[in-house]
């Protein structure tokens, strides 16, 4: 019977989601004479913790912290399984979130425009290349050398033809993102501080990087904070329920190369209210 079993448990590999955030790893089980049951079939998790377990923000952001292990320095991570359709136009959910302590990454902004006053305020403003019709040359060329672009309304007629190049980047100018704007300055500010921008996926999750691990602890906790609130104000009017019921499933923390820490929804809630309050 026994070899039976693990001859069947061989074939099978079963894999198991371990953080819900789409990664699955093969499920360790163990055969065993427990209470008398021959082949019973044990499930390891980790030591002492139950795989649907969560605990408080704050803890939750400290023992994550705790697997970053790698020779880098390791991102933390969020990711928030949403309970909407992606595929109902009335559901779809982006928006952006200004991170309070950045994300300790130096984020380099182009701006395009014609406009002389706007090429000479974004580089007072920190913009890190600004042009007009040559630097869409450049890029055209596959010149790529920075994480955001932000682009003035009169030129995206120009911007149109270099789809193929930044489409797949995910570099695009977008009037929904906010990178389509006259108002290039305080574009760039939002960014060179630590605008993170979000979106959900296919499976309705919304995966985001909120910082360096080598930031303080409590940094990182308001980082999350405030993004999980701008999630939440980013709910669509076709999700039914309020506040999180029918809207948010569950939301875990993990770093580059850690493991994921399930973390409670009231706690992240009322931790974000209070950061939303103190933002002003």
């Amino acid at each position: 019977m026994l070899a039976r079993l693990l001859r069947l448990g061989a074939s099978r590999q079963p894999t198991w989601s371990l953080d819900n955030v789409g990664r699955t790893v093969p499920a360790s089980f163990l055969l065993s004479k427990a209470d008398g049951a021959v082949g019973s079939v044990l499930f390891a998790t980790q030591a002492g913790e139950r795989k649907d377990e969560t605990v408080p923000l704050d803890q939750a952001v400290s023992k994550a912290l705790a697997e970053a292990k790698a020779k880098f320095t390791e991102t933390l991570e969020v990711h928030v399984n949403l309970a909407t359709d992606p595929k109902r136009s009335d559901h779809i959910v982006r928006g952006s979130a200004l991170l309070p302590h950045g994300t300790g990454k130096q984020t380099k902004v182009a701006v395009l425009t014609d406009d002389f006053d706007k090429l000479e305020k974004a580089k007072e403003a920190g913009a890190d290349l600004a042009g007009g019709e040559d630097l869409i040359k450049e890029i055209a060329g596959g010149m790529l050398d920075f994480d955001k672009l932000v682009a003035t309304p009169n030129m995206m007629p120009k911007v149109a033809k270099l789809g193929r190049v930044l489409g797949p980047k995910g570099l695009m100018p977008n009037p929904k993102k906010g990178t389509v704007t006259d108002d290039v300055v305080s574009t760039i500010t939002e960014f060179k501080k630590g605008r993170v921008d979000f979106r959900q996926d296919k499976g309705a999750v919304i995966h985001a990087g909120l910082g360096k691990v080598d930031l303080d602890r409590d940094a990182l906790v308001d980082n999350v904070a405030a993004f999980f609130s701008a999630i939440m104000l980013a709910r669509p009017k076709g999700v039914k329920g309020s506040g999180v019921q029918g809207y948010i499933k569950s939301v875990s923390l993990c770093t580059t190369m850690g493991k994921s820490v399930q973390v409670s929804i009231p706690d992240i809630l009322n931790v974000s209210v209070k950061s939303r309050k103190k933002a002003g």
